[in-house]
């Protein structure tokens, strides 16, 4: 019995931390200033799923906002076909070729979020 307690105290403490973990690192309050993740992606698109899913984690548990730009740094067919893959699975997702990443981070739509 006391080992079931003790059990049941761990996992009390460590879940008690994570939330104040989170809590410490969370921003206090929400900036009007825009914030963009921009990724360049090159290639045959390695290693942007791997990053993407590490910026969404960040979404999720509420440790930033932002929106995610990946922009075209020379990517191949199959990086495209991956990128596209992507926004299928997260509409939000934004892609654009280089020379016209300017001109979406400068777009607004009525809500104030940024969009193509």
């Amino acid at each position: 019995m006391e080992m079931i307690l003790a059990l049941l105290c761990v996992a009390v403490l460590l879940v008690t931390g994570r939330l104040l973990l989170l809590h410490l690192l969370s921003p206090t309050q929400q900036g009007t200033v825009p914030v963009f993740a921009v990724i360049p992606a090159a290639g045959d698109g390695e290693g942007l799923e791997h990053t993407l899913r590490h910026l969404h984690w960040l979404r999720e548990e509420k440790l930033s906002h932002f929106t995610l730009l990946i922009v075209d740094a020379g990517l191949t067919p199959a990086g495209r076909a991956l990128v596209t893959a992507l926004q299928r699975k997260d509409p939000a997702l934004l892609f654009c070729p280089a020379e016209e990443a300017t001109l979406i981070l400068k777009r607004r739509d009525d809500n104030g979020y940024f969009s193509l």
